[in-house]
């Protein structure tokens, strides 16, 4: 099965019914460039004039000494990310050689994105039966290319879990605080020269401190005790673990979460410049542990299951690099219209 679903990320599901997993948010970037030192050849005309230490040049008709200012290298070089704008006599000029833009022969997919991630799950949440969700990701994403390999900074911005169960009560309710708590994924992945796309699998463990996990992070197994070590705070709101709001008809209740997913993307690149787009599909798994909440009834968190019916599916649309997640979560219906 794990072959024909596929890509990317995992949402961040709230504690009883899934999110898009890819935890691992810890890898280094090692695409870091170095500035090179540039020496200024300047050819010196016999006749010019004597320069001595103290760079006074004796003006031999004169004699009068007159310093000599050296020139300024205006010059602006781009940074790391390649935003920076290069200047010539005329003024400024966009950088045609960011070195993190090097798709060669492959097709070129770096830049900025906006992503959503759609994917179905089963949910059985404190002796409720199983409930089926759909769970919509929107992501802001920036892509780094070198040949057919591909760096890729990964934000979620906003999650929607909406009950397709009619006669369930369950609800997810998703507060903005529990989207803007997450941290940046740092992910890799690769294209073909017909550009075919693949994401391994990546882990991402939410609201757990980073710089304890192992190498291993699908390895790692999740606290039960809100005052483990291991458990931060990632939405500032003075309790450990994530918020979430769970809406069971009678029963209501507010939840903290710690959480562990995974995903596995497959997918194709569509097209080339500002109407380019990548899509595909996604297997994920997921887990999370409830540390507290104001309803016992909710205490044992959720059993959560990938609906293989789907749809569990993912898509890209380039976006100007200079749009953020306000922008995706704004326009996210014409971005991606409803399948």
């Amino acid at each position: 099965m794990k072959k024909q679903l596929a890509t990317l990320c995992a949402l961040s599901t709230a504690l009883f019914i899934v999110s898009c997993g890819d935890e691992s948010t810890t890898k280094n970037d090692s695409n870091n460039t170095n500035d090179e030192t540039i020496i200024d050849d300047t050819v010196i005309d016999d006749t010019t004039p004597m320069i001595d230490e103290d760079t006074v040049v004796v003006d031999q008709m004169t004699d009068t000494a007159v310093t000599e200012e050296e020139p300024v290298d205006e010059t602006q070089f781009p940074d790391e990310t390649g935003d920076e704008m290069l200047s010539d006599e005329d003024g400024l000029v966009p950088d045609d050689t960011d070195p993190n833009c090097q798709p060669g022969a492959f097709p070129e997919v770096c830049g900025t994105w906006a992503q959503q991630m759609i994917f179905t799950a089963t949910a059985k949440v404190a002796g409720f039966d199983a409930a089926t969700a759909e769970i919509r990701t929107l992501f802001h994403m920036t892509q780094r290319q070198e040949g057919g390999h591909l760096w890729v900074d990964s934000k979620i911005c906003h999650i929607i879990i909406e009950n397709k169960t009619a006669l369930n009560p369950i609800n997810i309710l998703m507060p903005q605080t529990f989207a803007d708590a997450l941290i940046m994924l740092h992910k890799e992945a690769d294209i073909t020269l017909a550009g075919e796309y693949y994401q391994p699998t990546y882990w991402e463990l939410r609201s757990i401190k980073q710089s304890i996990l192992p190498v291993d992070q699908g390895t790692y197994e999740l606290p039960t005790d809100p005052g483990s070590p291991d458990v931060e705070d990632w939405d500032n709101d003075g309790i450990p673990g994530l918020k979430v709001n769970v809406d069971a008809g009678l029963s209501n209740g507010i939840t903290h979460i710690v959480e562990k997913s995974s995903s596995e993307l497959w997918g194709q690149v569509n097209g080339t410049g500002a109407t380019q787009t990548i899509e595909g599909t996604v297997y994920w798994t997921d887990k999370q542990v409830v540390l507290s909440t104001d309803n016992q009834l909710f205490k044992g968190g959720a059993q959560n299951v990938l609906k293989e019916s789907g749809p569990n599916i993912w898509r890209q649309k380039r976006i100007p690099a200079d749009k953020d997640c306000a922008y995706i979560i704004e326009n996210g219906n014409t971005l991606f219209p409803s399948l």
